[in-house]
């Protein structure tokens, strides 16, 4: 018996122990920072929610949430009780919502058996908390309690948040495609008259850095997308492997060859054009070491970025100006972009009732706003009667409403409103958008690491040396590259290689 099937049943004996154990309450949980700064900001104590409720509601089940993101500790424990009163009456369970960015945090609960129930692992390694049996696998609860989640995700979609046939995940109704390319200033490229539908390249775009950089000397022509030389890949390839440690070359065919994305024509074409860029000063000199995400609203006029519908919106929440974009790469799907962000913990004393919520996070409007978006009135407002799109309350500026929107870190954004600006019709845009996009064919592969993973440790110590180094132009590819791949070859790359080969030649058998 493999070690995933192992812990899938090992996991199912907590699960079942859960179910008996169900009726014996909760334990109140202490507030605790979020990691992002707010001060108290946290999960809400269930001993919050139970005191503002009848003694017979008191009885209810409190379904945890750990969600990705930023609120202040008033914020959630507002919007977990408007939650709550849509739960108790269609499942019976009150909400005790929490959001963080910190992983390593999430980790840490999740590893030590803090009472949680669904949790969001944006940033985590599936593969990881399979194999260490934090998280239980899903089949049965999802058969019994979730059916009607079949309506919302296709059976493609859904194929991915299995693993060895394990449904451990149920994925996103969101943006499960990416194309890529670049966002640019929008005041710049009418000023310029540039014409972005022309931008198909590295070449084309480097004309248009050239030009930006004599017509506006002091600001950089292309700047990192967020802090610390962080950028939003450009290349075809679909990263099965850990962390690029083995991907399918171009998934826009169908070769199921895996190989060393460090080797690669593509890559090295990429390095080389941004080492002549930076030499060029074409690129913000402390890309790799900046503290500021998205330079591009203050010192930059062009980023790399993920294009989806409705981005344009996106940059100007993160970035405060107008953009265009410019394709690059076109529209691939794979298994990383359509993976659910949800799982339920092992640490569930009531995995049925955490498997009810997240049902309704993917079939009740109201639930689903209210966890993208908050509380009407509070954290934002409706635009006009038709409740069909929303903007932040009068006087509120961006960030400052105590409780952040994400529509990507929820399971199901497209049952919610769109916020002022963006498209009406961006959730009709979006899905066919996902529909006409080229699979890769690994789409649904999950790569299992445990066999090497004192080789995924050791390369991933020489990528740390020298990836954002190479992608901004700082080292001299000319002998950095050869140098990183030797690293790499010596820390056991070729080893990861070849299990991920043997493992997705496994699951394309499984799956013809």
């Amino acid at each position: 018996m493999n070690l995933r099937k192992m812990t899938a049943l090992l996991c199912c004996g907590v699960m079942i122990a859960g179910a008996l154990f169900s009726g014996c309450g909760n334990a109140a949980e202490s507030s605790r920072s979020n990691g992002a700064g707010e001060s108290d900001a946290g999960t809400v104590a269930s001993s919050e929610i139970d005191s503002a409720t009848s003694a017979g509601e008191d009885s209810a089940y409190t379904v945890r949430v750990w969600g990705y993101g930023d609120a202040n500790s008033d914020d959630l424990k507002a919007v977990s009780e408007k939650i709550s009163e849509i739960t108790r009456g269609k499942i019976g369970v009150n909400v005790d919502l929490y959001r963080t960015m910190d992983s390593e945090k999430l980790n840490l609960a999740l590893t030590s058996g803090e009472k949680m129930d669904l949790v969001c692992i944006h940033g985590m390694s599936l593969s990881t908390l399979i194999s260490t049996g934090r998280i239980l696998p899903l089949d049965e609860l999802f058969e019994e309690y979730a059916k009607d989640v079949k309506a919302v995700v296709s059976d493609e979609d859904l194929r991915c948040g299995r693993t060895e046939g394990i449904l451990y995940t149920l994925p996103t109704n969101n943006d499960n495609a990416r194309a890529s390319g670049f966002a640019m200033r929008k005041d710049i490229v009418e000023a310029l008259d540039i014409d972005a539908s022309k931008i198909k390249s590295l070449e084309d775009m480097h004309e248009v850095l050239v030009q930006v950089k004599e017509a506006y000397p002091d600001i950089y022509p292309l700047v990192p997308t967020w802090a610390g030389g962080g950028m939003q890949s450009i290349f075809h390839t679909d990263n099965i492997g850990p962390g690029n440690l083995g991907v399918l070359e171009d998934a826009t065919t169908d070769s199921t060859t895996v190989v060393n994305l460090y080797e690669t024509e593509e890559y090295r074409n990429f390095v080389y054009t941004m080492y002549q860029w930076q030499q060029e000063g074409l690129i913000m000199p402390d890309a790799t070491t900046t503290t500021e995400n998205n330079p591009i609203g203050s010192v930059g006029f062009a980023s790399f970025e993920n294009i989806i519908p409705g981005k344009e919106l996106d940059v100007k929440k993160k970035a405060g100006i107008d953009a265009v974009l410019a394709e690059i790469t076109p529209a691939i799907k794979n298994t990383d972009m359509v993976t659910g962000t949800f799982c339920i913990a092992a640490a569930s004393e009531n995995p049925a009732k955490a498997m009810e919520l997240y049902n309704l996070m993917y079939t009740d409007p109201e639930v689903a706003n209210l966890l993208t978006n908050g509380i009407e009135g509070k954290h934002y407002e409706f635009v006009d009667d038709s409740k069909k799109m929303i903007k932040l309350p009068e006087g509120a500026a961006e960030g400052s409403t105590g409780y952040t929107s994400l529509d990507w870190a929820w399971p199901n954004c497209m049952i919610t409103p769109v916020w002022e600006g963006g498209d009406p019709d961006l959730w009709k845009k979006m899905d066919d958008f996902n529909k006409s996009a080229i699979s890769s064919p690994a789409l649904g592969f999950q790569f299992d690491s445990a066999a090497v993973m004192n080789e995924v440790t050791a390369c991933q110590n020489v990528q740390q040396k020298y990836t954002t180094a190479l992608s901004w132009g700082t080292l001299n590819p000319d002998e950095a590259l050869p140098q990183f791949n030797k690293e790499l070859k010596d820390a056991g790359l070729d080893t990861i290689i070849a299990e991920v080969q043997s493992q997705l030649d496994a699951w394309l058998s499984d799956n013809k």
